[in-house]
């Protein structure tokens, strides 16, 4: 089994951790980026050990830093561990249920319960967080979270950097413009226009 190093080791490293320990598709060799954490793994250092891990024969990476508001950690986080050279595989719990039909992108988590449906693609470092539904025809862009019982409707499309909030719903063949955040409990009815920051019924 491949060894793989968590990066990050707050609430949702744990959530990752957790369905690579299901999965039984990696062996997790430790984390990086100290903070209080019941992490069980070793505490392998800052990022600055990274390339020397890499270069040890470690070349698996999971990102474990959450969205916190903003994608930027992300995004900063997954250019610094490309560059070293360290492949990013999706993470998917294995009790989600995705379409053999569908497309997850490099560095994705897929959490416990969600439904990923049929022709759907889901860009790379997404987080599609526990029981969030991601109906038939979706595009989800890039570093994009949907979170915690979020359900995106047939043939939505969503752009990069975009935040949906808990238990938000957004209704059929509707665009999310990037860098968006969608209220938690939400329920969006016509686009959304990128850059904006929206809630209760749109």
């Amino acid at each position: 089994m491949d060894g793989i190093v968590l990066v990050g080791s707050g609430g949702h490293a744990q959530s990752v951790a957790d369905s690579i320990e299901a999965s039984k598709t990696f062996q997790i060799i430790g984390y990086t980026n100290p903070h209080e954490t019941s992490l069980h793994y070793p505490y392998l250092g800052t990022d600055d050990v990274l390339e020397s891990l890499y270069r040890k024969g470690i070349c698996f990476a999971a990102i474990g830093v959450g969205f916190i508001g903003k994608s930027e950690i992300r995004d900063k986080l997954y250019t610094q561990i490309k560059k070293i050279g360290f492949h990013l595989p999706p993470i998917i719990d294995p009790s989600a249920v995705l379409s053999q039909n569908c497309s997850i992108g490099e560095g994705t988590f897929v959490g416990k319960g969600a439904c990923i449906n049929v022709n759907a693609r889901i860009g790379k470092m997404c987080i599609i967080n526990t029981s969030a539904i991601i109906e038939h025809g979706n595009v989800i862009g890039d570093f994009t979270h949907v979170a915690v019982g979020a359900a995106l409707c047939g043939d939505v499309t969503v752009e990069d950097h975009v935040f949906i909030g808990a238990n938000a719903t957004v209704i059929q063949g509707l665009t999310i413009g990037s860098h968006t955040i969608i209220g938690a409990g939400s329920t969006v009815l016509h686009n959304v226009t990128g850059n904006t920051t929206v809630y209760g019924i749109i």
